[in-house]
């Protein structure tokens, strides 16, 4: 009995004891499950467990029904695997697992976040699992990362400048916008544990800023306002800086905290409403009209000075009173003024009213109202309408002068409706210049004065107000009534005329003054060709002809030069090809064509009618099978008055020549004779300078032309042939002349450039040696001569020089011979008449003295005959040396 009370006493105690457990284990705030590591059954779950997966007990009777029902498909399955193990419930082999944070979806589909441990035993076939929610510790973790993370992207995307130092000046942190700037101002990039102080920002601001930074670490809190160049905008920029203390956990300041924020935007409106407030006053105190704000009862609040020019009175004495007391209403109801319509948001323009001037008098004021519903103010602007109403008269007498000025100014004026093209209303000038009548103008557009070529310019220029606006042409052609066509010089106006955009043109003729101008032109341009080396003759005459025949449409052109008796084709750019071979070569004579014609007389023939004059009797059926009804020729005479061409006229229709037209021709024929002539000229100075060329060639002097304007000297190609010096050396070159004169006889030989030009010698002549290119010297005979103006200035010096050295050397052999000679006379009148003269003495000796017999007297008579004889050669060959 004993045994059963202490049995059952054990068993109670036990029971106590695990119901303490249970009771422990169920009101544990961890989950847990207890379940056979064999079969996987659940032995234990308790509360904390289900809650947290919010299951049933039914639902967690063995692991696989667990795992099923909290993690359903497979995504579940691999996260709880992937955190590193999974429990694998369906195949019994079961293993330690642990994993944090996984993510899991209750019953009631709401998003939890779990621990879980499993903790075998299998010494007992039981695995002990925990789970634990932390759904709320991971998500405030994760706030907190967030909260990191956009407090960094906050001052990091923000314009504003963040950076903080430490006690020590050093940088503790710097958002993305201070350490852009920092490199755009100085160069550096700036980085924690860097010195705030930067050098690159220069003394003064480095004093500046520690003194800030001072400040702030003794406690305080400040903000300042500071200015900078921006290098990349090119400007000044304005930022105000916050600068606070940043305190540790023990309240002890460690650093400064500072926030630089842009103001430039600000700090720029403000100054622009500081200077509009300025030129507001200026304007207030300058302005003509009458500026008054009044509030919503009607009272002035403030009025500008031009009040006291206007209406007398001094602002100061219209503040504070009725506006409505000055007005003068002229019968009209007081409550007529209105105020109240400006009120509601109606604004008033241009309301002209009468007021009453400090004098007395009327003075008539148009006001604009507006009012600012915000401010309950009512802005008034006056002006004083007298000068208006002078220009309201002065307009009714102006449209008077106008509709005057309309009808008798001597130029064409069209209104023409600008949607329609139709022309409504046209001058009487407009009548005469066109030849329609007013009716017939009426019922015309604008177009219809227009040649057909020109519709498509003017189509696209009218296609908007805009494009008509841009246009920069003045110079258009129209059309009269007989289709003559006209330039007209277009002054344009686009205006609203009875409620309808119109536009006002003013057409003057410039028909006659394009024409000079034209003709001015063509001939500029054709002298310029003739200038110029590249241009043929021919073409230059085509060019000339062809522009002629623009300025009189339907002419055609054609100009013959004479050679002996005949004349032949130079240009003709719009005659038949065959018609000109058939008149190609025609001999000239009386009655000949026109051209033929106007050569033999050498006068113009004006041929108004081909086929029926007798001048064309031979060649009218030519004429006619290319439709030539008209044919005037000009006769162009050369500089002798003697005809060198020819200049013809033709037309496809009878006619005479117009005023116009005998002015072309008359011009024509001066140009034509300019530009044969100068083709003479060129051709014969062409040739002149060919035989010139030649003639250098042909000699063997060297000719030389000194040009005393430009004192520069011109030598011909023998200097190379005969010295050996290339031209390079010698073009132009004066100083090379005087380098190559033998020093010896430059003093002789060298001008004065000023006595030369200056003075008065005509022909110059000198013999001196000239230094050759191998460095031998040449005799050379220069001779010159100096050309001189009307006033006797030298222009220009020509001459030749001649290579004299064969010359000299053959009269220093003739010297040496006579030298020879004279040693020889020497000789004769000393050595040999000296035993002459002996023989001589000798004969006369035995003539006194000596008697001989008549032989040997003739043989002494012969031998004195001999003797005298020799000593007479010997004489005559003395003197003849000795000369």
């Amino acid at each position: 009995m004993e045994a059963k009370n202490c049995q059952h006493k054990l068993a109670e105690e036990s029971k106590t004891k695990d119901d303490f457990i249970e009771t422990i284990l169920q009101n544990l705030p961890i989950g847990i499950a207890v379940n056979k590591i064999d079969d996987g059954k659940t032995i234990i779950v308790n509360k904390c467990f289900i809650e947290t997966y919010e299951c049933s007990n039914k639902d967690l009777k063995d692991i696989r029904s667990f795992f099923r029902k909290v993690y359903p498909d497979d995504v579940c399955q691999n996260e709880v695997a992937n955190k590193g193990g999974t429990n694998d419930g369906q195949n019994g082999d079961p293993e330690w697992v642990s994993w944090n944070s996984v993510s899991i979806k209750t019953q009631t589909h709401e998003n939890r976040v779990v621990n879980s441990k499993s903790i075998p035993m299998y010494d007992k076939n039981l695995m002990i699992s925990t789970v634990l929610d932390v759904t709320n510790e991971f998500n405030r973790a994760n706030e907190i990362k967030r909260i990191k993370a956009n407090q960094e992207a906050l001052i990091n995307t923000t314009q504003d400048m963040m950076w903080s130092v430490d006690s020590n000046l050093y940088i503790i942190a710097a958002n993305d916008s201070f350490v852009k700037m920092i490199k755009m101002l100085t160069g550096n990039i700036i980085k924690e544990g860097d010195c705030a102080l930067i050098k690159e920002f220069g003394e003064e601001h480095l004093v500046k800023w520690k003194v800030f930074y001072q400040q702030v670490l003794n406690g305080e809190q400040i903000t300042v306002k500071d200015q900078y160049y921006n290098p990349i905008k090119k400007k000044l920029e304005y930022s105000q800086i916050s600068l606070s203390p940043v305190f540790n956990d023990k309240n002890e300041i460690f650093g400064v905290a500072c926030c630089s924020k842009d103001i430039t935007s600000e700090t720029l409106n403000r100054l622009a409403l500081e200077n509009a407030q300025i030129e507001l006053q200026k304007i207030m105190s300058s302005s003509l009209d009458i500026l008054c704000s009044v509030d919503a009862q009607g009272y002035i609040l403030s009025i500008s000075a031009a009040v006291e020019t206007i209406l007398g009175y001094n602002p100061q004495e219209l503040i504070g009173k009725a506006l409505s007391d000055f007005v003068c209403f002229e019968g009209l109801e007081k409550t007529e003024w209105p105020i109240g319509t400006v009120t509601e948001g109606h604004d008033i323009l241009n309301l002209k009213k009468r007021f009453l001037h400090k004098n007395g008098s009327l003075v008539s004021l148009i006001w604009t109202t507006r009012w600012d519903p915000k401010d309950k103010i009512k802005y008034y602007v006056a002006r004083d309408a007298t000068e208006s109403e002078k220009r309201e008269a002065a307009l009714v007498e102006s449209e008077k002068k106008y509709k005057y000025l309309f009808e008798n100014i001597p130029c064409p004026i069209l209104i023409w409706d600008f949607e329609t093209l139709r022309i409504i209303d046209c001058n009487q000038e407009a009548i005469i210049k066109y030849g329609y009548t007013k009716d017939e103008f009426l019922q015309l557009t604008i177009n219809d004065i227009r040649p057909p070529e020109d519709m498509n310019l003017f189509e696209d220029i009218i296609e908007t107000e805009e494009s008509f606006e841009r246009i920069r042409e003045r110079i258009w052609r129209h059309k009269k009534k007989n289709g003559e066509i006209m330039f007209v010089d277009i002054s344009k106006l686009l205006i609203n005329y009875n409620g309808r955009k119109v536009v006002l043109v003013i057409a003057n003729d410039v028909t006659e003054i394009r024409y000079y101008y034209e003709v001015d032109k063509l001939e500029k341009h054709v002298l310029e060709l003739n200038a110029r080396d590249d241009k043929r003759l021919e073409e230059t005459i085509r060019i000339y002809l062809s522009g002629i025949e623009s300025l009189h449409p339907g002419m055609l052109c054609s100009m013959q030069v004479l050679r002996g008796s005949r004349l032949y084709n130079l240009a003709a750019p719009s005659l038949p090809e065959k018609y000109l071979k058939v008149v190609e070569g025609v001999e000239i004579g009386n009655n000949v064509c026109s051209c033929g014609t106007a050569s033999f007389l050498k006068e113009k023939v004006i041929v108004t009618d081909i086929s029926n004059d007798i001048r064309w009797a031979a060649y009218k059926e030519v004429a006619g099978q290319y439709q030539l009804k008209t044919c005037w020729s000009y006769p162009i005479l050369d500089g002798k008055n003697d005809v060198a061409a020819t200049f013809a006229c033709y037309y496809r229709k009878i006619k005479t020549p117009t005023e116009r037209e005998e002015y072309t021709i008359q011009r024509a024929g001066h140009i034509l004779q300019v530009i044969l002539n100068s083709y003479k000229r060129e051709h014969d100075l062409k040739i002149s300078n060919e035989r010139f060329g030649y003639a250098t060639e042909a000699t063997s002097d060297i000719i030389w032309d000194w040009n005393l304007e430009t004192n520069s000297v011109y030598y011909s190609g023998n200097m190379q042939k005969l010295f050996g010096h290339m031209p390079d050396a010698y073009d132009d070159n004066l100083p090379f002349y005087f380098e190559h004169v033998h020093p010896d006889d430059r003093g002789r030989v060298i001008l004065d450039f000023d006595q030369v030009k200056h003075g008065t010698m005509i022909n110059w002549t000198q013999e001196y040696r000239f230094k050759k290119a191998n460095g031998g010297y040449a005799f050379v005979l220069n001779r010159g001569i100096v050309i001189r103006d009307e006033n006797g200035v030298g222009t220009r010096m020509i001459g030749a020089m001649q290579d004299i050295t064969m010359l000299k050397q053959n009269e220093l052999r003739i010297i040496q011979q006579n030298e020879q000679l004279n040693e020889i006379a020497l000789i004769n009148a000393h050595q040999i008449r000296r035993p002459v003269a002996n023989i001589l003495g000798l004969m006369e000796l035995f003539n006194a003295e000596i008697e001989v017999h008549e032989v040997g007297m003739d043989i002494m008579n012969h031998l004195n005959a001999e003797t005298k004889e020799l000593d007479a050669v010997i004489r005559r060959i003395i003197d003849k040396t000795v000369a």
